[in-house]
């Protein structure tokens, strides 16, 4: 309801959007605070809103434009507590609505320091102005204001005896007109400049905070890259540590195995030579010897696949690093220009090339295809590198025999990939291809 008694309408106005999306009466606002139902426009945000005081006439003679949160359920804030009308009441002037400069409380004008915050700063700018949305809004009238035809003005300077201005109170006049304009034409314009400036320190404040969280979020990136980073240094130390553990050890039993090889074929030449007498001797010992030779191959074998395990261990720990921190830094180009600018050298081991150092622009090329691209540090095709690897890895004869099993009789093992030939050194000596012939 109006306060009538007081010759005074009071309402709130919502903004939203460059326009008046609700019309109130300050008694419906009233209820809205006391938890009488909520608006559906507002969800978890703050609202902007306009109390106004309307005289009879329809004229506007107060403004506070103030803030109001609504909850998820777009109820209204319990504990807001701005004393609106108070406001309305003791606020400066501001610009002229039709009917002499409102009083006006915002966030740049304030009479209440302590609820500045609680208000926010008008737009003026031309097609965009809030007074002149509000001031409309008081036009349409929804709220059915009983509005009164205005009395007409009374002239208040004296007349001459026979009823005529002197032209001395008519230059006074003009004078005292054109000072009044003026004066509320700098208030405006005061008004215009504090809310512009507030803008401005608004929108600074906003790009300012928006790069403070932006550095702070590339310099917590940075450095969980560099803690992967480190992760991964640390595990290729350990894996490398390992492997060449295993080398050693693997070394050592090709030199045994060498060793008993040797004893192998010199009791089969003994044999060849001895009496029937040493013959049996030379047999048995001949086994013997065949007997830890096998078991010392078993040996050099599991030694071999759990030195390929923790190869393939090695590689497949680095290739999901890799991934998660191309994951985390927004795609394959971020995280490569990471790398760059950090200068990191990446490294991968692989059978038959050994210790692969890259650098950040060749690690696109490894990662979308492993074994293309160290068959190209091989200097073979990618064919010829996987067909090496399987004799390598198990280095038995290739040869299907009739029935559609393979030979798998044990073969030399080629290091080397360039020096591999597929058909020739995957065969045994019974089957290549000039015994086959």
């Amino acid at each position: 309801m109006g306060n009538r008694e007081s010759g005074v309408y009071s309402a709130v106005y919502f903004i939203n959007n460059n326009r008046v999306s609700r019309h109130m009466l300050f008694s419906e606002f009233e209820a809205l605070l006391d938890g009488l139902g909520g608006l559906p426009d507002y969800e978890d945000e703050d609202a902007k809103a306009v109390f106004t005081l309307i005289s009879r006439t329809g004229k506007i003679k107060a403004m506070v434009f103030f803030l109001l949160y609504f909850d998820e359920d777009s109820r209204a804030d319990s504990s807001w507590n701005v004393p609106v009308e108070r406001l309305a009441e003791i606020s400066g002037s501001g610009p002229d609505m039709g009917g002499g400069p409102v009083r006006l409380a915002c966030k740049s004008q304030c009479s209440i320091n302590w609820h500045r915050d609680d208000l926010w700063d008008p737009d003026m700018t031309p097609g965009n102005n809030d007074f002149l949305l509000v001031k409309k809004a008081v036009e349409e009238n929804r709220l059915r204001f009983k509005f009164e035809a205005p009395e007409p003005e009374v002239p208040m300077l004296d007349t001459s005896d026979d009823g005529a201005l002197s032209d001395e109170e008519l230059a006074l006049s003009s004078e005292h007109d054109k000072r009044i304009k003026l004066a509320r034409l700098l208030k405006e314009q005061r008004l215009r400049i504090r809310t512009l400036e507030a803008y401005r320190e608004k929108a600074s404040g906003d790009s300012d905070r928006e790069q403070r969280i932006l550095i702070h979020a590339y310099k917590n990136e940075i450095q969980e890259l560099r803690q992967q980073i480190e992760h991964l240094k640390l595990n290729n130390e350990k894996l490398q540590e390992k492997l060449s553990a295993r080398n050693e050890q693997f070394i050592n039993l090709q030199d045994k195995v060498s060793g008993q090889s040797q004893l192998v074929e010199d009791l089969e030449r003994r044999l060849k030579h001895a009496s029937a007498g040493e013959k049996e001797q030379l047999e048995k010992q001949k086994l013997e010897a065949e007997l830890v030779l096998l078991r010392e191959q078993l040996d050099r074998r599991d030694i071999d696949l759990a030195y390929r395990d923790e190869r393939e261990e090695q590689l497949r720990a680095e290739l999901e690093e890799l991934k998660e921190s191309m994951a985390s830094g927004g795609g394959d180009e971020a995280i490569i220009d990471k790398l760059k600018a950090l200068e990191v050298v990446y490294t991968a081991y692989h059978a038959g090339a050994g210790h692969i150092t890259m650098s950040s622009n060749e690690i696109r090329e490894y990662v979308s295809n492993p074994v293309a691209f160290v068959a190209s540090k091989c200097f073979v095709t990618e064919e010829h590198y996987r067909a090496w690897l399987e004799h390598y890895e198990h280095p038995v004869c290739r040869h299907v025999l009739a029935d559609g099993t393979t030979c798998h009789k044990s073969v030399e093992k080629i290091s080397s990939p360039s020096e591999f030939e597929p058909g020739i050194d995957d065969r045994c000596s019974a089957h290549q291809p000039d015994a086959e012939g």
